[in-house]
């Protein structure tokens, strides 16, 4: 990826974004990021990549915002979803899954206590992203418990 620049469009108005480009293999590609989504304009890259590349490119990319301080951890999580493991009982437990570092992880939060699948974070990433990221995690199940209720 090179020449991976960024900026600021509409700027102080509701519809405010970062639009950013780069290029690779000499073929340009651009996009807006916008409420914690990548959104691409023309090419679309899968045009010319593969799934797996594609993913690498938008890991990429947000690892890039991050370095330019358009996003912060907060926004880093690539892909968190949260859904109810158990609907329409009365214990609650919530599954997760997600993307970090290009590689996904899953897991679960019951009794606002998250336990981790395999494979463990901690065993690939440093101690002080785990727990941004488990915060984070607890941060949208609480939303989502609220949003339930």
């Amino acid at each position: 990826m090179d020449d991976f620049k960024v900026k600021t469009v509409y700027e102080e108005r509701t519809y405010e974004r970062h639009r950013f480009s780069f290029s690779i293999g000499g073929r340009e590609y651009e996009g807006n990021f916008h409420e914690g989504e990548i959104q691409w304009l023309h090419p679309h890259p899968k045009q010319d990549l593969n799934e797996d590349q594609l993913q690498w490119i938008e890991s990429e990319v947000r690892r890039l915002l991050s370095e330019n301080e358009v996003i912060d951890n907060a926004e880093e999580l690539d892909g968190l979803e949260v859904e109810p493991m158990f609907p329409d009982q009365v214990h609650q437990a919530h599954q997760f899954k997600l993307n970090i570092e290009g590689e996904q992880f899953k897991g679960m939060v019951r009794n606002g206590k998250l336990e981790w699948f395999h494979p463990k974070p901690r065993r690939k990433l440093a101690n002080d992203k785990v727990e941004k990221v488990e915060k984070q995690i607890q941060e949208k199940v609480k939303k989502q418990i609220d949003e339930e209720e």
